[in-house]
């Protein structure tokens, strides 16, 4: 990840320091061809620069040979006589050729620099390359030297050479230029974070999925190993002792075996169920449910098979509800069949069905033992067993909430929970009316 960031910010000073030499290459360039184009309006070039076909006319020589300025002279009444040839000029090399001639020109005049004539020309140049911006031209004698940031030009065909600088305000053009890049690398850095975030949270839940995956290896095989030690010994005690001979041994012995054989059984459905119920989680056989008789059948149930430890109370109008029965009650039998093992002998435990305008409600509480806030948020993972201390002798396997919250879900419903230690558990389940 550092090394992302790194990348991305070292991208993002490269393409600034790129776009800052870019600037100043332009700028410098501009102002060269601004002062090329300035002296070629302040003089006026020859007549056959302005040709369908450019050309200059030359002086070869003369005869007798003698200086071309002394031709004129009164000294020289001789007939002379002088060879010209004439240069055809392309159009590659003409702009070089009439910014010569007016450097040239100009310096033969010694006329001044008007500054304000040459920013103007200076800004047309600039908007050619796109750059659009305030510019302030100033003059400097000494020393003629010029930094490599700087923006100017010497021109030293004047009669005191002096040096063209120009202040130029490119922070927003930098800033327009340089915007796409910045939002692009920031995107990456984004989009990388966000990449190795996830991968974290993933590798996070797959150790996770790792230890619960042991755990419940290391549970089951727990349960599993104690009845098959009853039976091992039960087995060897009628083969070794003849048992068989001993009629009442024998029932004893074969009665014990069968009561572990069904409990293995169980174990065996039980683990079993957890494909069946996600293999039934997208079927749905819902139906019209008088809420009231299917609470009252349930908390029947239970009274009949427990102590008075259930409480059923209702809330708002009788009425029927769409849903699926069968799944209803498992949802509820688990959460009470969780709150009569965990919650403890002396724990109060309350049903209660709330009937609003837009939703139904179902709450199962207790007053037992709580649930810590860090085991809090993973109850309804599969596999995930609460550390209750002393009560880490009560049977399962983590399936029943994950069971749970798996229905509700399917059918359309939420679940959450709320615990505080020592002050009980509360589960409340959302359906939409």
């Amino acid at each position: 990840m550092s090394g992302i960031v790194l990348f991305q910010l070292y991208w993002l000073y490269y393409n600034f320091s790129n776009a800052q030499k870019s600037f100043h290459i332009t700028a410098v360039r501009a102002l060269e061809k601004s002062i090329d184009q300035y002296q070629s309006q302040q003089v006026e070039l020859p007549t056959s620069l302005n040709y369908r076909s450019p050309s200059l006319t030359v002086f070869m020589r003369t005869k007798p040979s003698v200086q071309a300025f002394d031709l004129d002279t009164p000294k020289r009444k001789k007939v002379f006589k002088a060879e010209f040839n004439t240069v055809a000029i392309d159009k590659q090399h003409e702009p070089y050729v009439r910014a010569l001639i007016a450097r040239l020109m100009i310096q033969q005049m010694h006329k001044p620099l008007d500054l304000k004539t040459l920013t103007g020309v200076y800004k047309k140049e600039l908007a050619k390359d796109g750059i659009v911006m305030p510019v302030i031209l100033a003059l400097r004698k000494k020393p003629l030297s010029i930094s490599p940031d700087e923006v100017a030009s010497v021109i030293a065909f004047y009669k005191s050479p002096v040096v063209v600088t120009a202040k130029l305000n490119s922070s927003g053009w930098m800033l327009r230029h340089n915007l796409l890049p910045a939002i692009v690398s920031f995107a990456l850095i984004l989009l990388s974070a966000g990449s190795l975030w996830y991968m974290g949270v993933i590798i996070r839940r797959q150790l996770k999925l790792d230890r619960l995956k042991n755990d419940f290896i290391s549970n089951i095989t727990h349960e599993l190993r104690t009845p098959l030690t009853i039976l091992r010994s039960t087995n060897e005690a009628i083969a070794r002792f003849n048992v068989a001979t001993d009629p009442e041994k024998l029932a004893r012995y074969t009665g014990i075996n069968a009561d572990i054989i069904n409990k293995l059984d169980g174990h065996v459905e039980r683990i079993m169920d957890i494909s069946m119920i996600d293999r039934d989680l997208n079927t749905k056989e819902t139906q019209a449910v008088d809420l009231n008789t299917l609470l009252e059948n349930l908390f029947r149930h239970f009274q009949a098979i427990e102590n008075n430890q259930i409480t059923l109370n209702f809330r708002g109008p009788k009425q029927l509800v769409n849903t699926d029965p069968y799944k209803l009650e498992t949802i509820l039998s688990n959460l009470l069949d969780n709150a009569l093992k965990y919650a403890g002998p002396e724990a109060s435990i309350f049903l209660e069905a709330v009937i609003g305008h837009r939703s139904w409600q179902l709450i199962v509480s207790d007053t037992g033992v709580g649930i810590s806030a860090e085991d809090l948020p993973y109850i309804f993972d599969r596999f995930f067993r609460v550390n209750n201390g002393d009560l880490h002798d009560v049977k399962g396997y983590g399936l029943g909430l994950s069971q749970v919250k798996s229905m509700v879900e399917a059918l359309n419903g939420n679940i959450k929970a709320n615990s505080k230690i020592g002050r009980g558990t509360t589960f409340i389940i959302t359906f939409p009316l």
